[in-house]
């Protein structure tokens, strides 16, 4: 073969991953669909941010905090423009979803939108990696992104934003002697989901705090990454709710626990790029290779 030729073939070969790449952000670009999940024959809104490509991608279940006014969707765009699907969604009696809204209501919904996702078909329809499913929530939405993982050894890592511990000290949030949010009245005023109540809540907590004690829960961790990322605020108090979780986090066998304390309100509304990052940067070290082999 003449030097010109193998000079072409080279520059073939060396240009084709490129054009391919670029074929397929073409053929398959960046999108939006809605989607309907099922929880307990109840209907709960979706929607899934399509990453750009073929895939399958990673994919990340972003979900919101109590009642749900803060969504993260900033965060979305930027995980989803770095090659990660997003999904998003309300759980039951959230902001139209059917049925009534309850923490334990809520914990299973992640495991019934996570198990929806992993199914084979919808993974390919959605081009979703399914054994690269990764969840970031926060406040409430922090709890239960510890939760999903701590309930499903499927999922590969967890992230929380300023996390709340629902079932706290075996007491729950409420009654945690740290809190300065008075809940009970703040409760009453939460229209947005269904069939709630300071009451209802009170409720709850007193019967199901133990089972909601995320620290009685760690060591179904197996090794897998999570994130705790604090704000300074004490919306979320720091002593009871999260120290003695990311304490009990590290003390599971093969841990690989990270920290971060960002100084700014309960909502990040100052540190939306240093927030955006240490999740980008968390993600990308950590849950794009399955941790589960």
């Amino acid at each position: 073969m003449s030097f010109l030729s193998r000079f072409w073939l080279s520059l073939t070969l060396i240009t084709l991953p490129l054009y391919t790449q670029a074929s397929q952000i073409e053929a398959f670009p960046a999108a939006t669909t809605e989607l309907t999940f099922n929880s307990h024959g109840k209907r709960m809104s979706g929607f899934i941010y399509h990453a750009a490509g073929i895939g399958p991608h990673p994919t990340v279940l972003l979900l919101h905090g109590y009642p749900g006014n803060e969504k993260n969707l900033d965060v979305a765009q930027a995980l989803r423009s770095k090659g990660w699907n997003v999904v998003f969604f309300h759980y039951r009696g959230a902001w139209g979803s059917e049925g009534e809204f309850s923490f334990l209501n809520a914990e299973h919904d992640v495991q019934a939108v996570l198990q929806h996702l992993s199914k084979k078909d919808i993974a390919t329809k959605l081009r979703i990696a399914p054994n690269l499913i990764s969840i970031v929530g926060h406040s409430m939405g922090g709890h239960m992104a510890i939760a999903g993982i701590l309930d499903n050894p499927n999922t590969n890592c967890a992230v929380a934003y300023d996390g709340a511990n629902m079932g706290v000290g075996d007491v729950g949030i409420i009654d945690d002697p740290e809190t300065t949010i008075p809940w009970q009245e703040y409760n009453d005023t939460l229209f947005m989901l269904e069939g709630w109540s300071a009451e209802k809540a009170q409720k709850e907590l007193q019967e199901h705090s133990k089972a909601l004690n995320l620290v009685n829960r760690v060591n179904t961790l197996s090794g897998r990454p999570v994130l705790l990322i604090a704000a300074d605020s004490e919306v979320i108090p720091m002593k009871s709710h999260i120290k003695p979780l990311l304490k009990a986090l590290k003390s599971t066998e093969n841990s690989r626990i990270a920290y971060k304390l960002i100084k700014d309100d309960h909502s990040f509304n100052s540190s939306r790029q240093a927030l955006i990052s240490a999740t980008a940067e968390f993600l990308h070290a950590n849950c794009r290779l399955d941790n589960n082999k």
